[in-house]
């Protein structure tokens, strides 16, 4: 072979190697996108929490079959036992609280922004699960008045809870104590290091829901 043969083969391999690469970032840019959703998070406090997401509603996850019952019904007719479970959020900014009265229901209302730059898809979860006392400020340890009768926990991790500017992206209260039939309080304990987290309380023995609508996520707490 000429020193013009080798000289041509050597400029060909390297043009196959290089195909060979582009084909493979093409490849893997269009592998399975992660979803937005997963199913919805459950937890059961006394009485205990059921998922009942609506038609319209996404739910956020599912309980796990290892899980295990973290509550039991406290009376006859009490809602079912179900494990704790967590799940991805909308995104790793909350903005806002709304809570509202309903003829059969009260709810809470968690609203999420549009997620910071760099954020990692699916790298904020939640959680919702029975609260136990004595209840404490996170970090301090101060102690935390709640009031309810029962009193559960809504934590969300990986979240981004200040901009660029330095200044809070959650412009909600820090403490909402409406005068529901069953909602009685929901108060921040928890809102560092990306973490940010409720304590609510309620009255009667009605069944606690989550579920996700776009970019809300919410806890209806019928009344019993």
């Amino acid at each position: 072979m000429t020193e013009i043969h080798r000289r041509f083969a050597h400029i060909g391999a390297g043009r196959v190697v290089a195909a060979g690469l582009v084909l493979a970032l093409v490849a893997g840019a269009c592998g399975p996108s992660v979803p937005s959703a997963a199913p919805s998070i459950t937890a059961s406090p006394v009485p205990a929490i059921t998922a009942s997401p609506s038609a319209a509603s996404t739910p956020i996850a599912s309980p796990s079959a290892a899980s295990t019952p973290i509550a039991s019904p406290s009376a006859a007719g009490a809602c079912p036992v179900v494990p704790q479970t967590g799940g991805r959020l909308p995104s790793d900014r909350i903005i806002d609280l709304q809570v509202a009265a309903g003829a059969t229901a009260d709810t809470l209302t968690f609203v999420f922004g549009l997620a910071s730059l760099g954020g990692q898809v699916g790298a904020a979860r939640g959680s919702l699960d029975a609260a136990q006392p004595p209840y404490t400020q996170a970090g301090s340890g101060a102690a935390v008045e709640v009031i309810g009768a029962h009193v559960i926990r809504v934590r969300f991790d990986g979240m981004s809870l200040q901009n660029d500017a330095g200044e809070e992206i959650y412009k909600g209260q820090a403490e909402i104590k409406p005068s529901f039939p069953a909602l009685r309080d929901a108060v921040v304990f928890d809102s560092s290091e990306g973490v940010i987290a409720w304590y609510i309380g309620y009255d009667g023995t009605g069944c606690v829901t989550l579920a996700r609508s776009g970019t809300r996520l919410t806890v209806t707490i019928a009344h019993g």
